[in-house]
């Protein structure tokens, strides 16, 4: 992110037009704090520097509260309408315009509806995954046959917390179900279900699907990832197969060894 950039030349290097209106607030808020962290920033500062033009969408004070529920930015105390940026929502915001950037490098190359990441581009991959996750506004909806803990960190924490967000899995690795518990306790609206049988990888961000070539911990290491982007119909069918099997999928009440057993 360049926060040297005047607010207009700043807001053109995201995709504004597919953003939130509390992630255009963000956005606002960190050019004004120039990514900082301890800088502290007034609500009536970001409605000063909102232009309309380029946001297509009016300032409106409930922004800063879902940005506040997404744990995007913290409230000063005794200090009203003052706050913080904060570690998560600053990863958020650079998640967001991954995708044009990764395919001028050319380790990611899109046609239509199919992506493709080439054989050891895994940071690529996790960016793009990325970058979807954070545009997520409604839900988020993850089904990966093999899971383990650095998936929370590598790709799924740029999730806003406010939104709801279930996961199904078929066999874990490593420190995955502890791990899992952890990113309960921040993101409340998380849960995640176990489904044995589970073969295939898909994820559903919003009204938007995804088939996985590859599970989401290692796509790209060893091969080519591919991603299909589903269209609206498509995309309904997935969500509902995904509703069957969360209802079929059962909650660990212990915790496997670290070899998935």
């Amino acid at each position: 992110m360049d926060y040297g950039l005047n607010v207009k030349a700043f807001l053109k290097r995201l995709p504004c037009s597919t953003m939130s209106g509390h992630q255009k607030f963000l956005s606002v808020a960190a050019l004004i704090a120039k990514g900082d962290l301890t800088v502290q920033v007034q609500t009536n500062e970001v409605q000063s520097k909102w232009l309309k033009s380029a946001l297509s969408v009016r300032y409106n004070p409930a922004l800063y509260v879902r940005a506040q529920a997404a744990g995007w930015v913290d409230s000063i105390p005794d200090k009203v309408g003052t706050f913080v940026l904060t570690q998560t929502g600053i990863d958020h915001l650079l998640a967001l315009p991954t995708l044009k950037t990764e395919i001028s490098t050319g380790e990611l190359r899109k046609s239509g509806s199919l992506v493709v990441v080439n054989r050891k581009a895994t940071h690529t991959f996790d960016k793009y995954l990325r970058s979807i996750f954070a545009s997520a506004k409604t839900e988020v909806l993850v089904a990966d046959a093999w899971v383990d803990d650095t998936t929370f960190d590598n790709v799924l924490d740029v999730a806003p917390k406010s939104i709801p967000f279930r996961l199904i899995y078929a066999e874990a690795r490593g420190n995955f179900h502890q791990r899992a518990t952890r990113f309960a306790t921040e993101f409340q609206k998380f849960q995640f279900k176990r489904y044995k049988p589970l073969h295939d990888r898909f994820i559903v961000v919003s009204d938007k699907g995804y088939m996985l070539g590859p599970s989401i911990k290692d796509a790209a290491s060893n091969s080519p990832a591919l991603v299909v982007e589903l269209p609206a119909k498509e995309t309904r069918l997935l969500r509902s197969f995904f509703d069957e099997l969360w209802q079929e999928a059962k909650i660990v009440r212990e915790y496997p060894d670290s070899s998935g057993r």
